[in-house]
C-alpha cells in the first residue's frame, strides 16, 4: 500500500491561537497543556504552578521555555507566556477535516489523534495528479488551507513507517520514498520511532544504539532476546515491510465545524471572522465528499450570566437556505455574512457551530478550450444566495407562468434555477399575453380597443361566482404602443392590465 502521511507539529499551537480574537494574542509567546479524559485540567482554571507543558510556541522557545517545563519554571523564563488548554475533541475535531478533505485525493482515511497525524491510502492514486509528488503538493496546499502554517507530509509503503518519517522531517515540502525504498528511507530515524518500549530504548541508547540504521547492522537473532514480544514487528519495519491496516474514518453524515471562543464576542465584525474560518473548514469537508450545501444552520452559544435579559436563550440558531448549491469558501462565507450581519447580538456568544444540513451532489464540469466561461455562470448563483439569506427565500427567485386561468396570477416567483426552461403556454387562450404587466390603471381616453384577443368565463365558489372578462388589444395615443386591456362584462369596468411590446 502506498500511504500519505501528514503530520501537524503546531496543531495545538494553532487551535489555541484560533481562539483568541485580539492581534497581539496571535503572536505572543504561547504554552499548550493538553486536557486529557480523566484528568485534573479541565480548563484554564484548574492550572497550577507545577503543571507541565506539553507543547510551546517558537516565539516561547526563543525565551528558552522547552517542552516539560512547570508553568511557574516557564513564566520565571517569560512573563509574557500565555497558558492556555487545548481538549482533546479539538484535536480530533481538526484532524478529522484534513482527513475529509484528504478523501478528494485517497480513498480510504485514518486518524492517529495521539501523534496529531492522519493517513490516507493513495495506492494507485498518483497518476491522476501526474505523480505521486504533484499528489502531496495539492494535499499540502489544501491542508495550509486550513490555517494550518507547518504541515509535514510523507508518501511511503506503509503507514507506521510513512507516519515516522513525517514525524521527524525537519523540512516542509513532501517526501515521497519509492516502492520498496521503505529500509533505506528509514536509516536516520531514531530507534523512538519504532514500537519498541521505554526501558528497551534506554538500555539501546546506552550503548550507543541512537539510530535505525544501528539496529539493521545487528543481527537479528541476537536483538530478538532483548525486544521481546515487540521482536516480529521491529524485524519487519527495520527490513520497510509494513502491512498494518488503516483503521478508516468514517465522515458524519451532517458535516460541521465548530470553535469555543477565549472570552465571548458581542459584535458581528469579530463573528464574521470567526464565522470565515468555519467557512473554509466546511468548504473542504465538502470538496472532500464532491459534495455542495444548499442549506446552513449557524448555532451560537449565548453567555446569559452577562445579559441584561432574562429571556435570552443560551443558544440561537441562525438558518440560511440558498437556492443554489454553495461549495466554495467565498460563496459559503457570502451568504453567513448576510445572515450574520442582519443578526442583532443579544449576549456575548461562546462558540460558534457551522453546519450543511442540505447537501446536493456536485458534478464537475470540463472546461471548453475555445468557448470563455460565462461571468454570470459564476456570479448569478452567489448573488441570489446573498439575497436569499438577506431578504428570505418566498421573496428572491425567478418568474415563471403558472397554471392557471385567472390573469393577475399567471405569474409568480418560482425558487431560482441556473438554465431553467420557461414554458410559454398560454392555458386561458391561444391569444397573445402582454410582455410586461402593470398594476391595473383605469383605461385612459386616447386608448381605442383594437380586437379581441380571449374570453374568459369560469365559475369558482370560492371567488364568489362566475368570472366573465374580455381581453382586448387596445391602441394608446398618448404611449403610441399597444396596450393589454381587461373588461368586466358584468360591470363595463375597463382597466389596463399591461403592454403588448
Amino acid at each position: 500500500m502506498r500511504i500519505a502521511a501528514v503530520y501537524l507539529p503546531s496543531l495545538r499551537i494553532e487551535l489555541a491561537r484560533a481562539r483568541a480574537i485580539a492581534g497581539d494574542e496571535r503572536t505572543a509567546p504561547m504554552g499548550i497543556v493538553n486536557a486529557r479524559p480523566g484528568g485534573a485540567v479541565k480548563d484554564e482554571r484548574s492550572l497550577l504552578g507545577g503543571t507541565r507543558l506539553d507543547e510551546v510556541s517558537s516565539e516561547a522557545r526563543t525565551w528558552m521555555v522547552r517542552k516539560g517545563d512547570t508553568i511557574a519554571a516557564a513564566r520565571a523564563k517569560c512573563a509574557e507566556l500565555l497558558v492556555r488548554v487545548v481538549l482533546e475533541r479539538e484535536v480530533r475535531g481538526a484532524l478529522e477535516v484534513v482527513a475529509e478533505c484528504g478523501l478528494l485525493f485517497g480513498r480510504t482515511a485514518s486518524i492517529d489523534e495521539s501523534r496529531d497525524v492522519v493517513c490516507l491510502d493513495v495506492t494507485g492514486c498518483g497518476h491522476l495528479f501526474e505523480s505521486e509528488l504533484r499528489l502531496a503538493r495539492a494535499f499540502v496546499e489544501r491542508v495550509k488551507a486550513m490555517h494550518h502554517g507547518d504541515v509535514r507530509m510523507c508518501i511511503a509503503d506503509g503507514p507506521r513507517l510513512s507516519s515516522a518519517i513525517a514525524r521527524s522531517m525537519r523540512r516542509e515540502s513532501p517526501v515521497v520514498v519509492s516502492p520498496g525504498k521503505n529500509a533505506e528511507a528509514i536509516r536516520q530515524l531514531p530507534i523512538r520511532a519504532l514500537p519498541i518500549d521505554e526501558p528497551s530504548v534506554a538500555w539501546m541508547e546506552k550503548l550507543g544504539l541512537t539510530r535505525v540504521h544501528d539496529l539493521q547492522k545487528l543481527p537479528m537473532a541476537g536483538l530478538s532476546m532483548r525486544l521481546g514480544r515487540a521482536r516480529a514487528e521491529v524485524a519487519a519495519l527495520l527490513a520497510g515491510d509494513d502491512v498494518a491496516p488503516l483503521n478508516p474514518y468514517v465522515p458524519p453524515e451532517v458535516p460541521s465545524d465548530h470553535v469555543e471562543l477565549e472570552y465571548g464576542i458581542e459584535n458581528t465584525e469579530a463573528l464574521v471572522f470567526v464565522a470565515k474560518m468555519l467557512c473554509d473548514r466546511l468548504a473542504l469537508r465538502l470538496s472532500g465528499r464532491a459534495m455542495a450545501a444548499t442549506s446552513l444552520e449557524i448555532e451560537l452559544s449565548l453567555d446569559r450570566a452577562v445579559s441584561p435579559d432574562r429571556d435570552t436563550p443560551v443558544h440561537a440558531l441562525l438558518v440560511v437556505t440558498s437556492p443554489a448549491p454553495l461549495v466554495l469558501p467565498s460563496e459559503l462565507l457570502a451568504v453567513v455574512r448576510v445572515r450574520i450581519e442582519s443578526w442583532v447580538v443579544p449576549a456575548p456568544v461562546l462558540a460558534v457551530t457551522l453546519r450543511a444540513t442540505a447537501l446536493v451532489r456536485k458534478d464537475g464540469r470540463a472546461l471548453d478550450l475555445f468557448e470563455p466561461e460565462a461571468k454570470a455562470d459564476r456570479a448569478l448563483p452567489r448573488l441570489v444566495a446573498e439575497l436569499t439569506a438577506d431578504l428570505g427565500s418566498d421573496r428572491v427567485g425567478t418568474l415563471a407562468l403558472v397554471d392557471t386561468w385567472v390573469s393577475d396570477e399567471r405569474s409568480a416567483i418560482a425558487p431560482f434555477r441556473m438554465h431553467a426552461p420557461l414554458a410559454l403556454t398560454s392555458l386561458a387562450s391561444n391569444a397573445p399575453e402582454p410582455s410586461r404587466r402593470v398594476a391595473p390603471a383605469a383605461c385612459a381616453v386616447d386608448t381605442y380597443l383594437v380586437r379581441l384577443l380571449a374570453r374568459v368565463e369560469a365559475a369558482s365558489w370560492w371567488r364568489n361566482g362566475v368570472r366573465a372578462h374580455d381581453y382586448f388589444a387596445a391602441w394608446s395615443e398618448s404611449e403610441a404602443r399597444m396596450a393589454w386591456v381587461e373588461i368586466d362584462r358584468a360591470t363595463g369596468d375597463r382597466c389596463v392590465k399591461g403592454w403588448m411590446d
